[in-house]
Formats: structure tokens, C-alpha cells, sequence
């Protein structure tokens, strides 16, 4: 049964439509840009991971084409839909891309924006205004369905769920959708969307496909709902089949997903990522990092970890035995044994990981976690640390989503350069520069064409 009054969608697609890169402000903008660079520097890296070039084989037999739009770090073009497929894998390939908005934001959002920008002719300002109302609306999205936490608990993977509206928002912007189509093309996104949780138990390579699926489902969306195509315009509320009903466990949270619709932007509810793991890690790193510094820790002084946490957080962070990068980086004693360690959590700490090495071995085997139902996810881990000397330290880590690299503790603009400089460098040449260069113009870009320019297999010299 319909309803007279606005559904969600409704009332995200009417904002969204008449919202543009001039409403936005100063803040937000450089916000995203840091952001953009940073997605973009991450797919660069994983364009070159053995899983991607599987997909771009997968997927080149039956949509490769000169009219299509630009697979990054390749001389390759696919359907718009396909290309935000696998320059969605690209960007989460290596789980170093950001999150916030529906999950992983960037790696969701951007591919789909860019892939529907370069067929429009977008500029630009375009641009950075549909990566915005994505970000906005994946935020907004998933925290209708209770938030993060609760979307999680239930088994959920938001970057797949919700990062198709968020994608299908981005693609609607760059296509200038009214709100009729805008509305249109959240609920057919959210007629397709979803992502579970059931990789974690075999490391399974759909974690890494879940953010470019997202593009793909959102680019399709957009591109058929200014093509006339309607969808359901309450997803989230119809009482049967509605998303609320479905995946909430009945409860809708309308009004928790609208809160300070226009002028909170929810750039700065995302954070970017310093080290290259699950963000369920970070807090945990940051105060092992500390406690490195401030108080002389090292695996030699110290006897055992113990890492309690609540049951979502030891189902997604206690991954064993660790043979791939996938293993590493979904441990979160692995990474507090880096940490301890003093190691920087970098790409080369994960891929491949460094068992190898006796002291992180060594250290990895005094390190064990437990559960505590009483822990929620984002109330963090606690660890109880025991010295060599028989003292013992408590320390609790916090809210993962507010460890280094969130609005609470953010990175500036010359780290986030520093951190694409650091992991462009193996590709050679001046890419790097390019991209940063590239990015901090868009402002001014009349076209997209710079930027692809940087991103096409020309700008990527071979290792």
C-alpha cells in the first residue's frame, strides 16, 4: 500500500537533484578530494593484483568494445556498468581504500561515478558533487537499516548493500537525473542490491568483487531509470518486501537516515585508511603503536596478548591459519603483532604476509582473543597485556571507525599525499605526481580528460 507522505528515497532524490558542487561547502570539497585521491591511488595498486586481471579476462570475452568506459591501469574498455565492476575490485582489491558512506565508500562510489562521467562528458566540479551525494546517500541509507553495527551483526556486508544506492546516486548525478528518475534509480539499485558476510569463513574473492558489484548495480540502475525505468520509490517501507522488512528485521530508522539532510555531507563520517587492514583493527594498532612509543614495548618484554572482543568482531578478525593476504589483514593478532613489532602495517606487510620473518612469528604466538558478548563491534577491543616483569597493562582500544584517519583523528592532506606517493612508487615514472596533480585540478576541470589520461595504461609503466 502506498503512502501520500515522501519515502526515503523520495526525499534523498529530491535533495540530491537540485544539489550541485556550488551548494557544497569548502570543507566538504577538499574533503572528497582527499578522498578521491586516495581511492584512486589504491585501484592503481590493485589493478595489478592476479584477481583483477581475472576479472577483466571474465568480463573482457563478452563486453570489451573502443565505446566503452576506461578499465583503470589498462588499455582495455568495457561496458560502463562492467568497467565500475572491476574498478570497483581495483579499489578494494587490497583493503586499503576508505570507508564510511555505505562501507567502503570510495571504492563503491567513484568507479560508478566516473564510469557514467566519461560517457556524459562530465566535468569536474560534476564529479566531485556526484561522489559527494554518494558518499551522503550510502551514509544516509545505512543508517536507515540501523547503522553499521547493526547491518553487520546480522551477517550483512554494507559495501555491497548499501554502496548500491550510494553508486546509483553517483551515476544519477553525472547523468542529471531529475528527482522522478534520481528516485527511480534508488529503488531499482535497491531492488538488486546485496553482499553477505559468507567469504569470511573460506576467504572467498567476492569480499573484493562486493564494492565493484555495488558500481555495476547502481550504474545499471541509473542508467535505466533516465531511461524510464521506474522502481519500487519505497524500498526501504513497503511492509512486504519493502528493505526494512527484509534485511532490518523489521524496524526502519527513517529519521536517523535524514538527520541533517543538507548540511551534514558525510565526507567526514568516512575515514581513510593508514595501514592495510580491516578497519576493525585499527583502533587496536593505534594504541599498540602507542604504547610502542610512549611506554619502550617490545615482543621481548612482553609475555602474552589477549585481545577480547564481541562476537561480530572475533568472527570477522580471528582468520586462521594466515596464508594469503586476505587471511592477514581479516587478524587482528596479526596486526597487533606488526604493531608490536613497529612495523608500519603497509601493503608489503600483508601481501604477501610476513610469518615468515621469526620475530613476527614469535610475537603472533603470544597473541590470542576470546569473546565477550558484552563487547559490542564498535566499542572496540580490549587487550590485557602481560609483561615480562609480571606487570599487566589493560588498555582499551575504542571505536575502531574513529582510529587514525577519521574526523576524531584525522589525516592531513600532505599524508594522504604521502600515503599515494608511497604507493605509487613501484609503478614507476611520475604517476604519482600526476594523480595528485590531476585531482587537485578538478575543481577546474572543463572534462574528465586529464585524469583518465593519468589513469589509462599508458600513464602506468610496467614494474
Amino acid at each position: 500500500m502506498t503512502s501520500d507522505s515522501p519515502s526515503l528515497t523520495e526525499r534523498l532524490a529530491t535533495f540530491w537533484a537540485r544539489t550541485g558542487y556550488d551548494d557544497l561547502p569548502k570543507d566538504v570539497v577538499d574533503g572528497i578530494k582527499d578522498h578521491i585521491l586516495d581511492t584512486l591511488a589504491v585501484a592503481l595498486v590493485g589493478t595489478t593484483t592476479p584477481e583483477v586481471s581475472g576479472v577483466v579476462d571474465a568480463l573482457s570475452r563478452f563486453s570489451a568494445g573502443d565505446a566503452g568506459s576506461l578499465v583503470w591501469g589498462t588499455a582495455t574498455r568495457l561496458t560502463p556498468a562492467h568497467a565500475a565492476l572491476v574498478n570497483g575490485t581495483s579499489a578494494h582489491a587490497r583493503d586499503f581504500d576508505d570507508g564510511g558512506g555505505p562501507g567502503h565508500a570510495g571504492s563503491t562510489v567513484l568507479p560508478a561515478a566516473l564510469a557514467v562521467a566519461e560517457k556524459a562528458g562530465s566535468t569536474g566540479r560534476q564529479v566531485i558533487a556526484a561522489t559527494v551525494a554518494g558518499y551522503d546517500i550510502g551514509y544516509r541509507t545505512l543508517q536507515a537499516v540501523g547503522g553499521f553495527a547493526a547491518h553487520t551483526d546480522r551477517g550483512w556486508h554494507s559495501s555491497g548493500t548499501m554502496g548500491s544506492f550510494a553508486a546509483a546516486a553517483a551515476a544519477a548525478k553525472c547523468l542529471d537525473a531529475d528527482k522522478n528518475a534520481f528516485a527511480d534509480a534508488l529503488g531499482i539499485a535497491g531492488s538488486f542490491t546485496g553482499g553477505v558476510w559468507a567469504f569470511i569463513d573460506d576467504g572467498a574473492l567476492t569480499k573484493r568483487l562486493h564494492p565493484g558489484k555495488a558500481g555495476e548495480t547502481g550504474v545499471d540502475a541509473a542508467v535505466l531509470a533516465t531511461g524510464g525505468i521506474t522502481g519500487p520509490r519505497r524500498i526501504f517501507e513497503a511492509k512486504w518486501g519493502g528493505l526494512y522488512a527484509v534485511i532490518a528485521g523489521g524496524t526502519g530508522h527513517t529519521d536517523r537516515a535524514l538527520t541533517g539532510l543538507g548540511t551534514d555531507f558525510n565526507v567526514a563520517s568516512s575515514y581513510l585508511k593508514p595501514y592495510a587492514c580491516c578497519r576493525g583493527c585499527h583502533s587496536a594498532v593505534d594504541v599498540m603503536k602507542d604504547l610502542v612509543t610512549n611506554r619502550g614495548l617490545t615482543p621481548e618484554n612482553v609475555r602474552s596478548i589477549v585481545i577480547t572482543a564481541g562476537t561480530t568482531a572475533v568472527n570477522m578478525l580471528s582468520v586462521y591459519p594466515i596464508d594469503t593476504v586476505f587471511d592477514a589483514q581479516f587478524s587482528l593478532p596479526y596486526a597487533v603483532s606488526l604493531a608490536l613489532c613497529a612495523s608500519a602495517l603497509g601493503l608489503d606487510d600483508y601481501d604477501p604476509p610476513r610469518l615468515n620473518d621469526p620475530r613476527i612469528a614469535a610475537t603472533f604466538a603470544k597473541v590470542s582473543m576470546r569473546v565477550d558478548d558484552a563487547i559490542e563491534i564498535e566499542d572496540g577491543p580490549r587487550l590485557d597485556i602481560e609483561l615480562t616483569n609480571g606487570e599487566t597493562l589493560v588498555v582499551e582500544a575504542g571505536n575502531p571507525t574513529y582510529a587514525r584517519g577519521s574526523a576524531q583523528n584525522p589525516m592531513t592532506h600532505d599524508e594522504v599525499v604521502a600515503k599515494a606517493t608511497l604507493l605509487l612508487e613501484p609503478l614507476g615514472g611520475d604517476i604519482a605526481s600526476r594523480l595528485v596533480a590531476a585531482v587537485e585540478a578538478l575543481d577546474d576541470a572543463p572534462n574528465l580528460s586529464e585524469l583518465l589520461s593519468v589513469l589509462a595504461a599508458e600513464r602506468v609503466p610496467t614494474p
